[in-house]
C-alpha cells in the first residue's frame, strides 16, 4: 500500500516547546534531586502522558503538588485560580508551557472586559484551554460549540441583547468555517436588531488553519484516510470530522492496536491510503503508523 502523509501534519510549535520544556525539567530535577509533576496533561497524547508518567513524572491538580518541586504547566494553560494556588506553595519552581497562541488570548478577553465588553467564546466549555480563558475574563461571558450555535441560537440572541459592547474569540483548535459562521450570524443580528458595538479576534492558530487545509486536500485524492491522535484531543477531532467530510472512509485511531479486523480488511483493499496527524502527534508515532500501514497486504 502506497502512504501518503498530509503536509503539516503532526506537533505545532506550541505542542514542540512544551515537549521541550519539559524535557529540560525533568533533567534538572535528576540533577538537582527534586520531583518534576505535570500540572494537568502536558498534552493530549495518552502515549506521551504515559511514558512520562513511566519515568516517575506523573499528572497533578493543584491539590496534590509536593512543595519544592518542579512543576510543569499543561500546554492548554490553567485558570486563575490554579495559579493562585501554586503561589501559595513554598520553593516551586514553575516552568509554563502555556501555548502562546492560548496566552494571546488571555490578554485579550482581560483586557476586553475590563473595558466592559461581554465576552462570547466558541469552544468545548469543559476544555482545559476554554477554563483558562473564561477565568480571566472580569464580567458576564457565554460559552457555545458549534451545535449550539445551530441549536440553542436564541440564548446566544438573548446574552447579545443583555450586553451593549459585544466581543468574540474562539477555542485555538476551533475549525475556522464554524467560527466564520458565528461571527456572520452574530454581525447579522447586531445590524438587523439590536446595535451592539462588536468586535471580534482571530484566535484560531496558524497551524490549525494549514493542517485542517492539507488534510482536507489530500483526502479528495485518496481511498481512505487515517487521523492519528489521542482520541481526548479537541484539533485530532477536529481534524477528523474536516476529512470525513470530504472522504468516507475516514477512521481516527490513537495507535496501530486501535485498528479493529473490519478497518484492516478495508484498508488491506486501499491502493492509497492518506495519512494525517493531531498536533499533538510526535514524528515517532507518525511514523510507526505509516510503517504500519505500508505493511498491509
Amino acid at each position: 500500500m502506497k502512504v501518503i502523509v498530509a503536509e503539516n501534519s503532526g506537533v505545532c510549535f506550541g505542542v514542540r516547546r512544551a515537549l521541550d520544556l519539559l524535557e529540560e525539567s525533568v533533567k534538572t530535577a535528576e540533577l538537582e534531586k527534586r520531583k518534576a509533576v505535570m500540572l494537568g496533561p502536558l498534552i493530549h497524547n495518552p502515549r506521551v502522558v504515559e511514558h512520562y508518567a513511566s519515568i516517575g513524572v506523573e499528572v497533578r491538580d493543584t491539590e496534590n503538588i509536593p512543595e519544592s518541586c518542579i512543576v510543569v504547566v499543561r500546554s492548554h494553560g490553567i485558570t486563575l485560580d490554579a495559579e493562585r494556588k501554586l503561589d501559595k506553595i513554598q520553593d516551586l519552581t514553575i516552568v509554563d508551557t502555556t501555548c502562546p497562541y492560548v496566552k494571546r488570548i488571555h490578554q485579550l478577553v482581560e483586557k476586553k472586559s475590563s473595558s466592559g465588553y461581554a465576552v462570547i467564546v466558541l469552544g468545548d466549555r469543559d476544555h482545559s484551554e476554554v477554563q483558562g480563558i473564561t477565568s480571566r475574563i472580569k464580567g458576564h461571558f457565554l460559552v457555545v460549540s458549534p451545535a449550539e450555535v445551530l441549536q440553542k441560537w436564541s440564548e446566544v440572541e438573548k446574552f447579545i441583547t443583555e450586553h451593549k459592547k459585544i466581543y468574540c474569540v474562539a477555542q485555538t483548535t476551533s475549525r475556522p468555517a464554524n467560527y466564520d459562521n458565528m461571527l456572520k450570524k452574530i454581525r447579522k443580528f447586531i445590524e438587523q436588531k439590536n446595535g451592539s458595538v462588536f468586535e471580534s479576534a482571530q484566535t484560531i492558530c496558524n497551524p490549525t488553519f494549514s493542517r485542517q487545509d492539507s488534510a482536507r486536500e489530500l483526502a479528495t485524492r485518496v481511498d481512505a484516510m487515517i487521523v492519528l491522535g489521542g482520541m481526548n484531543s479537541s484539533n485530532t477531532m477536529k481534524l477528523f470530522q474536516v476529512v470525513k467530510e470530504k472522504n468516507e472512509r475516514s477512521y481516527m485511531v490513537e495507535s496501530v492496536d486501535d485498528f479493529t479486523e473490519e478497518m484492516l480488511n478495508k484498508l488491506k483493499k486501499c491502493s492509497v491510503t492518506g495519512l494525517t496527524a493531531g498536533a499533538s502527534t510526535p514524528d515517532d508515532q507518525i511514523l510507526e503508523m505509516k510503517t504500519f500501514l505500508e505493511s498491509l497486504k
